[in-house]
């Protein structure tokens, strides 16, 4: 016989903070730090105030993405103050139809005529630093957000990676703040951000428009093209606009995140970055960039950085109604807080967990344990750009080590800044082609 857990009416036990400010200015001042220590002194589900739970059981994390819709809503609140539960739950079930239409548009033919034109995306940026030492989380964010707008528009896409820059420029300062402010106050950041999305979304609108104005493709040649196809049902204008509004915004940062990682640690591991050369120079000479599974020993390290540096290092989840979370029962539009970062970092869930090493995953058993690898979320609202960003990031990973040699000051001492993203602080490299450098010697 199965007992379940006993309910308990109260929140779990948690820091008691500032009188005032509760554990906010604890929290900005080290906010991993933060967590970890409160993980240790009050276990795997601890309060951060009244209307915040923090949950660091993998078990019950995984529970709570596989509830996502029902019980709990994934919907980032940008403004404070309660929306209705119902009405958001209404356009989930809206978004999550037109994104199974998305999914489709994952097929071989749009992924291989992207990764042609991601690889010449990537060398264009690249060259045209000409080998000064840039930011490299700024020279990856621009790269994928241009190969992210390729992905979604094609050709017809290269307008759109300044609107997408401007708007996620505007949110980060909402997404970093402890605090949220309400949607009416006029407030320098709410304008920017409303007037951001109003921007974006009226550029989407227009690109819809000249692509329903031209003849109907053959073959579907890029997002766009599949979502417009969709049929049984059709999807509408707005369906469309929000798909593709939110692969954009959201796929702008992080593969550029993790792109930057990558960078710092095949400076410092220069047999990891030999391996992923070897691997690369094997395929040289071929019109089309390799397939993903023929880069087993990249796909490896892009795993690897996306469990130690996790770009997505936290997530959230409301409550839509009251829920029970472990022994807890928590009231409707109740915040859960759940770290990535930390669950790939726990050595009760991985061995070694701090050392970078992409050979856990080249055996034949699992390096971890269950439910504890999650860079993408789970469960329903699972990232739609799972396999998109797989491919752009083992792909770019390659052309990088191949086509370039690069240097970073003193990388061991670029330490990870957890704001909206996990990001690598300071990071400050040069790129010279390898064929620039051969004609020089």
């Amino acid at each position: 016989m199965v007992v379940k857990a006993r309910v308990q009416p109260s929140l779990p036990p948690g820091p008691r903070g500032h009188w005032l400010r509760g554990n906010a200015p604890h929290y900005e001042a080290d906010r991993i730090g933060f967590l970890q220590r409160n993980v240790r002194d009050y276990g795997d589900v601890f309060s951060f105030n009244e209307n915040t739970t923090v949950v660091n059981d993998p078990a019950l994390v995984h529970e709570i993405l596989g509830r996502t819709n029902t019980d709990f809503l994934a919907e980032d609140a940008m403004f404070a103050g309660a929306g209705d539960p119902e009405a958001t739950a209404a356009e989930a079930a809206s978004w999550m139809a037109a994104r199974r239409k998305g999914w489709r548009g994952f097929n071989r033919t749009v992924a291989t005529a992207h990764a042609g034109r991601m690889m010449r995306l990537l060398d264009d940026l690249t060259d045209g630093t000409g080998g000064r030492r840039v930011d490299v989380l700024d020279l990856m964010a621009r790269a994928s957000g241009c190969m992210v707008a390729d992905y979604c528009f094609g050709a017809d896409g290269s307008g759109i990676v300044a609107t997408i820059e401007a708007n996620v420029a505007a949110a980060l300062p909402i997404m970093s703040s402890g605090r949220l402010l309400p949607r009416w106050l006029p407030a320098a950041r709410n304008r920017r951000f409303l007037a951001a999305r109003r921007a974006t979304a009226a550029l989407i609108d227009d690109l819809i428009a000249r692509r329903r104005s031209r003849p109907v493709p053959e073959a579907p040649r890029d997002l766009l093209d599949v979502l417009l196809a969709a049929r049984e049902p059709e999807l509408s204008h707005e369906q469309v606009r929000d798909v593709l509004r939110v692969t954009l915004v959201a796929s702008y940062g992080v593969p550029g995140a993790a792109i930057a990682w990558a960078v710092r640690e095949l400076v410092i591991q220069q047999d990891v970055r030999r391996r992923v050369k070897e691997e690369a120079c094997a395929w040289e000479g071929r019109d089309d960039p390799p397939e993903i599974t023929e880069l087993p020993y990249t796909q490896a390290v892009v795993k690897e950085l996306l469990r130690a540096y996790t770009p997505t290092w936290l997530m959230g989840r409301t409550a839509r109604r009251e829920v029970q979370v472990g022994s807890w029962s928590l009231p409707p539009g109740h915040q859960i807080m759940f770290s990535p970062y930390l669950i790939h970092r726990d050595p009760r869930w991985w061995p070694e967990p701090d050392r970078v090493d992409p050979g856990r995953w080249l055996g034949t058993e699992s390096p971890h344990a269950r439910h504890t690898y999650l860079p993408f979320g789970a469960g329903p609202r699972v990232c739609l750009g799972t396999q998109l960003g797989m491919l752009q990031l083992t792909l770019a990973i390659s052309r990088l080590v191949r086509r370039y040699r690069f240097d970073v000051a003193d990388p061991a001492n670029r330490p990870a800044s957890p704001s909206a993203l996990l990001k690598p602080e300071g990071l400050r490299a040069r790129f010279v082609p390898r064929e620039a450098e051969d004609r020089l010697r």
